[in-house]
């Protein structure tokens, strides 16, 4: 039984990958989304601390991505060139030209990304 587990777990194991997600040098779009509707769009601008720990974010969650296999509903979606994330309650979507990729993420971790009314 044990080795069964320890298979189980090394075949888990060896289908995540590490994905570096380098944010682009231009304004990322920030779309906060409420029952399947845009609530909230705003920019995020190089230089920025809101740009500054997204890139933090993603650097720190570099590894345990998996091919993505299940539909999702995202909450917060940020988006620019050659850039696509889709965060829901409990993960975030990388979407790119090699497919798309999921990881757990808390959402207390992406909070910041809300747009502040003005």
């Amino acid at each position: 039984m044990r080795t069964l587990t320890a298979v189980l777990l090394l075949a888990i194991a060896g289908c995540s990958r590490s994905i570096s997600i380098e944010l682009p040098a231009h304004s990322l779009t920030v779309l906060v989304y409420s029952q399947d509707k845009v609530t909230q769009r705003c920019a995020i601008a190089p230089g920025t601390d809101k740009y500054k720990k997204l890139s933090q974010l993603m650097q720190q969650n570099a590894s345990g991505w998996h091919r993505r296999s299940t539909n999702y509903v995202p909450s917060i979606v940020v988006i620019g060139p050659n850039i696509n994330l889709y965060f829901t309650d409990d993960s975030v979507v990388e979407s790119g030209s090699s497919g798309e990729y999921s990881r757990p993420i808390s959402g207390d971790a992406y909070r910041f990304l809300e747009c502040k009314a003005t």
